[in-house]
């Protein structure tokens, strides 16, 4: 206000101004950066109109997702102190300001805008929770269990020893996460080993209780009753598990951290506990989820995009992000070495079509992203060669198309079978499989080319061509649907889905979008093209997701 009431001439506002730039100051610099110079105040305004332009500077635009950052700057003009505001400029600005090269910048974007996404994975065997020391536990030790709510509860590593840690990403904004496998391999297979135990045990008691009622007859039904109730309490003192509020507690925990106030140690980020969805060994790849839920979760979970690992080519850019040795959001750059390698994988089985990369790829680094410079995932970073255990600029990535193909079906089987629980309805399935990616695109052009040759017109929409058709599928109802098949290097085009419900499907990705958001039970038409140009409507009953 006091700016605003002093009327300066020309020189004195300009001296003001740099000022001002003298005294704005970044983390990332002990010198201003930012170029005020397009603002001249030529016109004699006050110093408050400076104040108000200022956020709204011309800026570059960046390649993939537009951002600002935002710092507090404590003003001082003429004397006078203004106290501290909250200045807002766009992350472009600031690197010009830098002289930041083309390249440079791209990588710098790709980090601001991916690496929150990006956390820390880790699993812990819990002090009190392996099936022999648990039912000692809740004898002599309810402080300790009460310690270790009191950490959960704080968002702080619980005690126990550490059975490993590396990367991950977040893949869905509801808490699901990308990571190796083999990066909760130890706390997995500890979890599965207590399963089943406690399933060989409570088959027994099962079956126990099942050869009594049919050897002997009670008149009394309370005495069966009881023998039951002896039976199921012997039973969880051998088994010894834990419950803390009716929750079964597992031996190992897995706890993810993002990495807030670009801290290293973890001894201000929250670490959230996580379950461990589902696996796929044979490409090295797991599924968590975040158990909490709440406002700070949910603005901390930004979904990660993938792109086509079919499509990368030998000396093309990649970066990786990651945690080596626990440092937070790590980015090395490198290039595309190889294509086409197979590794083997924890599994014992070869995994095909992985990326080599000379990108600097660390302990700590596995399950993190690899990104083209698009800041698309393109591959999981998953082992390297090295004679000394660190890198020595030869790593292996899993194809990105692997890895989304498998991860959204585990993602969306899980949220079917919590909204299956909660007897509501789900989404509604075909059962029917369509061709993406690099295929897709190899029959459209095949298919293209065949129009062409027999002067047909081919439309605007090619639709989805149908690769395969489950047994259970309502789609089999309907006679002479064809497939797509290839056999001996022989592709034979079957038919096209190139209509749902009346709207025009333009591809594969557009089909994948339109069936996701319909329901079990729901009557559906879909419009199906021959590779000779008929076409013919056929009605469905979507069935229920087979879990």
């Amino acid at each position: 206000t006091m700016a605003a009431k002093r009327s300066t001439s020309h020189n004195q506002i300009e001296q003001q101004c740099r000022e001002i730039r003298r005294k704005i100051s970044y983390p990332q610099a002990p010198t201003a950066l930012l170029d005020i110079s397009p603002i001249r105040m030529a016109f004699s305004r006050p110093l408050l109109s400076f104040l108000c332009i200022l956020p709204a500077l011309a800026f570059n635009n960046i390649p993939f997702r537009q951002r600002t950052l935002q710092r507090k700057v404590h003003l001082a003009v003429a004397g006078n102190d203004l106290g501290s505001v909250d200045v807002t400029v766009k992350a472009t600005d600031l690197d010009d300001s830098l002289g930041l090269s083309p390249e440079e910048k791209t990588v710098v974007n790709i980090h601001r805008v991916c690496s929150p996404s990006v956390v820390y994975v880790t699993s812990v065997l819990l002090s009190s929770s392996s099936p022999v020391s648990s039912a000692r536990t809740r004898r002599r030790g309810k402080k300790n269990t009460e310690r270790d709510n009191s950490q959960k509860q704080k968002n702080k590593l619980p005690n126990g020893m550490s059975l490993g840690s590396g990367s991950g990403f977040v893949i869905d904004s509801e808490g699901y996460i990308v990571t190796n496998y083999h990066v909760v391999q130890s706390a997995y297979e500890s979890n599965q080993a207590l399963l089943q135990y406690e399933k060989f045990w409570h088959d027994f008691a099962k079956n126990t209780t099942q050869n009594i009622k049919e050897k002997l007859s009670f008149s009394r039904s309370n005495v069966m009753d009881n023998v039951e109730g002896v039976l199921n309490r012997t039973v969880n003192a051998i088994t010894g598990r834990e419950r803390d509020n009716g929750t079964e507690v597992l031996p190992a925990g897995i706890f993810v951290r993002f990495g807030e106030n670009g801290d290293t140690d973890g001894s201000i980020t929250s670490y959230y506990s996580c379950e461990i969805v589902d696996v796929k060994k044979e490409l090295d790849i797991a599924v968590l989820k975040i158990i909490e839920s709440s406002d700070k979760i949910t603005n901390l979970l930004k979904p990660m995009q993938f792109g086509s690992s079919s499509n990368l080519v030998v000396g093309q850019s990649l970066v990786a992000i990651g945690n080596p040795f626990g440092l937070d959001r790590t980015i090395t750059s490198g290039l595309v070495s190889a294509t086409g390698r197979s590794v083997t994988g924890v599994a014992g089985n070869q995994i095909k079509n992985c990326i080599q990369t000379d990108c600097a790829i660390n302990p700590g680094n596995s399950g993190g992203p690899l990104l083209n410079l698009k800041g698309e995932v393109v591959g999981v970073n998953t082992m390297i060669i090295s004679a000394s255990g660190s890198s020595s600029g030869i790593g292996f990535a899993v194809p990105g198309d692997c890895v989304k193909e498998n991860a959204d079906k585990i993602v969306e089987l899980h949220k079917q079978r919590k909204l299956r629980d909660a007897k509501r309805k789900g989404r509604g399935w075909l059962g029917a499989a369509v061709a993406t990616s690099s295929l897709e695109e190899s029959l459209r052009k095949r298919l293209l080319s065949a129009y062409l040759e027999q002067n047909k017109n081919s439309g605007q929409e090619m639709g989805a061509f149908i690769t395969s058709i489950d047994t259970k599928s309502p789609l089999l109802s309907q006679q002479g649907v064809f497939t797509t098949s290839i056999t001996n290097g022989n592709v034979e085009i079957g038919d096209r889905i190139v209509s749902v419900g009346g709207n025009a499907i333009e591809n594969a990705e557009a089909f994948v979008r339109d069936m996701k958001g319909r329901v079990e039970g729901e009557n559906l038409s879909l419009t199906i093209e021959n590779v000779g140009g008929e076409r013919r409507v056929v009605y469905v009953t979507l069935g229920q997701i087979p879990l």
